[in-house]
């Protein structure tokens, strides 16, 4: 039986045996002897002793509490021998022998807080040290997260509290996964002594040049004052410096919050057939649509996150400059940019030459033409085109293309030979140089070269019909099934010769377009009314009454708190009330009532409603 003793190391007890212990004491004694007169020496062998003893604790348990000679043996393996640092210029031959018969313990990764690199608890570098990975990619993930719901902030709470501070040596080393031995213990602690030094020494060199200022008695008040104001603007700069990077960072979020929200935005788009209809009809090809996009996203976010970064590196106080991932954001941009400009450039040249086909009409000459729609409902169903789809066009112009400054808009129509472009007509009247009625169709198209243009303004389909004194309009034009896109359009010109007269049936309303007339009447106001066309130009008939109802809406426009009053004649016995949207008038002739919608005119029994279309104005 062995004699055992019990000694205390690093504030750990340890029962031993004494063979055990006359080797450990001389072992110790001598890595002592070794730093005595190194700087930081005790600070080495309290690390020492320290990581001796959480090795020592780790060969222990319930059933084994006495050191024995092995233990000790393995621990000088570890940590090494005192011959490996005392002799600082080794035999490289036999360090190789000796290296190769020793067999040294894997040193495991632990995580600790780092207290030498930390901004403010140390979790952040201690996690980029366990991990091996750039300590700034670590903070910028964290501080990202904040504006997820502060979910980072929380994390870092919590791993503050829990994650312990690397505060001895043997801790640092077991964070970067290096071996703890001696020689790495010394290295470390003497590296921190010589940072600790040249900042002692900095700080010494800026307490001297302080004294020296304040002993200075020649510098005037000026002097100082000049130094205040100079360490006031350097303070202030460091603080503007930090909110302008917050600024920049804010804003760069908000802009790629919405650049995101575009994109799948067009993303939910593109899933509805009718967007996708019209991305086939437009661009060449589907491919340049996605390409398209892709280049978009590239133009502007790069910037986006160039601003991103900029403004996190001003918040966070970083140096740290990345030659390549400039230069890479920059090639990046670049190729968004020439993708952009490709894309456009194609696309754009298939719009960028007109063409049109006009044809000239005879007409049935008459004293009075009576013209009116056909609103082309057998079209319209053949073609699948609904009165809702019309609607959503209407009030919400997402899912057909309008035409700006213009009444042309769009739809797809769909029938067994494909998808075929469909749009509105537009009817315009002017005086004719001769005697006769005549009428010009002009079909308009774009295209790559004129030629072309022509050729896609030929597939335009349009027709109208003569009966006796009545000329019918289709209301739209089709384009042959599967043609592209191309600002396809329709306007016809009826030329009336003078003393000629024209009737305009009420659904011509949103059909004529700018019709120049004497009275400067707006086109939703000419309708359901005779025109003569004169010598200065067109002249209304029947247009009495026409300015005092003008005239009432227009008072009724300026004041909206008398939107409703009642006149009473009575001498003639008439009563007129006017109410909000409406015109209600009462005499000999009858019950006239006017309103936005429809005329209602109730006289000797009968009962006439005449139904308005949405007008538009010259």
């Amino acid at each position: 039986m062995n004699k055992t003793v019990t000694i205390n190391i690093s504030g750990i007890i340890f029962h031993i045996e004494e063979d055990a212990f006359e080797k450990l004491s001389k072992y110790l004694s001598t890595i002592k002897g070794y730093f005595s007169k190194t700087d930081g020496g005790n600070e080495i062998m309290g690390d020492i002793e320290a990581r001796i003893a959480e090795m020592l604790q780790g060969k222990t348990n319930a059933t084994k509490q006495v050191v024995l000679m092995q233990d000790v043996d393995s621990v000088i393996e570890v940590m090494g021998k005192p011959e490996e640092f005392i002799d600082e210029n080794p035999n490289s031959e036999s360090e190789n022998q000796e290296e190769a018969n020793q067999s040294f313990e894997q040193t495991k990764k632990r995580m600790f807080r780092d207290p030498d690199n930390k901004a403010i608890g140390g979790v952040c570098s201690g996690i980029a040290a366990y991990f091996d990975v750039d300590l700034i990619w670590i903070r910028l993930a964290m501080f990202l997260l904040i504006f997820f719901g502060g979910v980072s902030l929380w994390v870092y709470i919590i791993l503050w509290i829990v994650i312990p501070e690397a505060k001895t040596t043997a801790d640092k080393l077991a964070m970067r996964g290096e071996k703890i031995d001696i020689n790495n213990i010394s290295k470390t602690v003497k590296e921190e002594a010589e940072q600790l030094k040249k900042r002692m020494e900095k700080y010494g060199n800026d307490l001297k040049d302080s004294g020296s200022s304040f002993k200075n008695n020649n510098r005037n008040f000026f002097d100082k004052l000049g130094d205040f104001i100079k360490e006031f603007m350097f303070l202030f700069g460091r603080v503007f410096a930090r909110l302008v990077g917050l600024v920049l960072v804010i804003f760069g979020l908000i802009f790629m919050f919405s650049l995101l929200t575009s994109i799948f935005g067009f993303s939910i788009a593109g899933s509805n057939t009718e967007f996708n209809d019209w991305i086939n009809l437009i661009f060449l090809e589907r491919s340049h649509y996605t390409l398209g996009k892709i280049g978009v996203i590239l133009l502007f976010a790069i910037p986006i996150l160039g601003i991103i970064y900029g403004g996190i590196k001003l918040l966070l106080k970083i140096r740290y400059k990345n030659r390549w991932l400039n230069l890479g954001m920059g090639v990046v941009w670049l190729i968004g940019l020439f993708i952009v400009i490709y894309i456009g450039v194609t696309t754009g040249k298939e719009f960028s030459s007109d063409g049109k086909i006009k044809d000239q009409y005879s007409l049935v000459q008459k004293d009075t033409l009576y013209l009116t729609l056909n609103d082309n409902q057998k079209l319209r169903s053949d073609l699948q085109i609904t009165e809702e789809s019309e609607k959503r066009k209407r009030y919400f112009n997402k899912r057909h293309v309008v035409i700006a400054n213009s009444d042309n808009s769009y739809y797809i129509g769909k029938n067994q030979n494909g998808n075929q472009i469909v749009g509105h007509a537009e009817l315009n009247i002017v005086p004719a140089s001769g005697d006769q009625f005549e009428m010009i169709v002009v079909k308009k198209s774009r295209g790559e070269t004129r030629e072309i243009a022509a050729d896609n303004a030929k597939a335009i389909k349009y027709n109208f019909e003569q009966q006796d004194s009545l000329l019918v309009f289709d209301e739209l034009f089709t384009v042959n099934p599967n043609e592209k896109f191309r600002v396809q359009q329709v306007k016809i010109t009826l030329k009336v010769p003078r003393n000629k007269v024209i009737y305009l049936d009420n659904s011509l309303a949103s059909f004529i377009y700018d019709v120049e007339n004497l009275s400067n009447t707006y086109d939703r106001e000419m309708v359901g009314r005779r025109w003569i066309m004169t010598k200065d130009g067109l002249a209304c008939i029947d247009c009495d009454g026409l300015e005092k109802e003008k005239s009432s809406r227009k008072n009724d426009d300026d004041d909206d708190d008398n939107d409703e009053s009642v006149e009473v004649d009575h001498k003639n016995g008439n009563v007129k009330v006017d109410v909000k949207n409406a015109n209600v008038k009462i005499d000999e002739n009858g019950i006239n009532i006017k309103s936005e919608d429809a005329n209602v005119n109730i006289n000797n029994g009968n009962i006439h409603i005449e139904n308005k279309k949405p007008k538009k104005g010259k």
